[in-house]
């Protein structure tokens, strides 16, 4: 079966990134390749990229909230099977994060929490050939804990990406 190919990309200039965090922060972005068949506005997009990921992506969660709880971290709440889900919103939910905007382009979610706070952006450029997404990352530290947190996740943060996509293209219902 062949894997959806997924490339290191820079954050799209016109990502909306920049405006929640303009200061120095961590930041990676990744493209994959859109088929036909697959949504073409974000807030779609979003929902195909960050619905159900692997059984493995899900136990390694569990498995970092169980180790952080003690340090008062914020943990992800555990979903039950996925159930219709309304329209995105600023100010709602997507699975376990809170998403701050939703455009036909990009949809920005993420989470702030004493340590630091995340970002996720899912871009679909308009009229772009090939048709692709982006998803970017963008997370600004508060203070230590936070920088010592992301450099033990960060080798796990790249591989759960990309599962993540991999996944979700891979069972995409086509068309």
């Amino acid at each position: 079966m062949n894997q959806p190919l997924i490339v290191a990309v820079g954050v799209p200039a016109d990502s909306r990134l920049s405006q929640y965090f303009p200061e120095e922060r961590y930041a990676d972005a990744y493209a994959v390749p859109l088929a036909a068949h697959h949504p073409a506005q974000a807030p779609a997009v979003a929902r195909l990229l960050l619905g159900q990921g692997p059984n493995w992506v899900r136990r390694l969660l569990r498995l970092r909230d169980w180790l952080v709880r003690p340090l008062g971290l914020a943990t992800f709440p555990t979903q039950a099977a996925p159930a219709p889900e309304p329209p995105l919103v600023a100010g709602g939910q997507l699975g376990p994060f809170r998403v701050f905007s939703v455009e036909p382009q990009e949809v920005v979610l993420g989470q702030d929490d004493h340590h630091l706070d995340f970002r996720v952006s899912v871009w679909v450029p308009a009229g772009a050939e090939p048709r692709r997404a982006v998803l970017s990352t963008a997370v600004r530290f508060h203070n230590r804990l936070g920088r010592v947190y992301f450099a033990l996740i960060r080798p796990f943060h790249h591989l759960v990406v990309k599962a993540l996509l991999r996944h979700a293209l891979r069972a995409a219902p086509a068309a």
